[in-house]
């Protein structure tokens, strides 16, 4: 993992996974026990001890943001969509806000992809970023993805709809869905600190949202926890990081039936 793979070889490994995301629907529909895995940014520590799970027959869900920001960011998503095209059904890998070509321009993918390569390797890149789902639900009861409950959602199937193939997305929900962050202090929505069109959410939108769709819990990544996770909103919320970069306790959980094991990845 630490040799950085010849440009003929990614090009490969992108096509093929361009062609695996394009064919899956934005929600993924998982049976099974699973392991979450939050924000990556580049590092392949992470990387390879959540893969290493593969081989205990658990099925990985990744919540987004593989690149920018850490030292091993083409070598961490190169690992990741090769595992992907071996275990297409056992590894689902969602899509962050980080997987975008405004946030790669300004956090350090696009200039790591053609220091090493070229423009050409990087549209295939954000060729496939543009394609990974937004979203799994576990076993019809956990909902997973990057950031949060958008304003004006209501039901799984405005998910479903959302288009794939957008570099950046502009639909108001794909964009919240990406960016938005719980919030204690905020019963319904309140403004972001992370700018315009982005929301913070309450207790209560996650309540009305969970039984709306009969489910029970929401996890998600996005923001870095000095343990890795965070319970919130009566543990009806996990937040997790898996990015040790960020002074953190990279961790993962377990998922499976009613139980909730936190795993490191340290």
């Amino acid at each position: 993992m630490d040799e950085p793979l010849d440009e003929r070889e990614l090009i490969k490994l992108l096509v093929k996974s361009s062609e695996i995301f394009e064919s899956e629907p934005q929600v993924l529909d998982v049976e099974g026990e699973c392991v979450a895995i939050g924000d990556i940014h580049g590092d392949k520590d992470s990387v390879i001890k959540a893969l290493n799970l593969l081989e205990q027959n658990r099925v990985l869900v990744f919540l987004g943001d593989y690149v920018d920001r850490g030292p091993y960011q083409l070598e961490s998503i190169s690992a990741l969509l090769k595992a992907k095209i071996e275990n297409p059904s056992r590894l689902v890998l969602l899509r962050g806000n980080h997987e975008s070509r405004s946030m790669n321009l300004y956090y350090g993918f696009y200039n790591v992809v053609l220091n090493r390569y070229s423009q050409a390797l990087y549209e295939l890149f954000i060729d496939v970023f543009s394609k990974m789902p937004v979203c799994a639900i576990l076993d019809g009861k956990i909902i997973c993805l990057h950031g949060g409950i958008a304003e004006g959602l209501e039901s799984i199937e405005q998910l479903r709809r959302l288009p794939k193939g957008d570099e950046d997305p502009v639909d108001p929900i794909y964009v919240q869905v990406l960016w938005n962050d719980p919030d204690e202090n905020v019963m319904d929505f309140a403004p972001s600190y992370r700018g315009p069109g982005i929301r913070l959410f309450g207790a209560s939108v996650l309540e009305n949202f969970l039984n709306r769709n009969g489910l029970k819990m929401l996890v998600r990544a996005h923001e870095p926890q000095p343990e890795g996770f965070r319970f919130m909103f009566g543990n009806k919320l996990l937040s997790l990081f898996s990015c040790r970069y960020y002074g953190i306790k990279p961790a993962a959980a377990l998922l499976k039936e009613s139980e909730i094991k936190i795993l490191s990845l340290w």
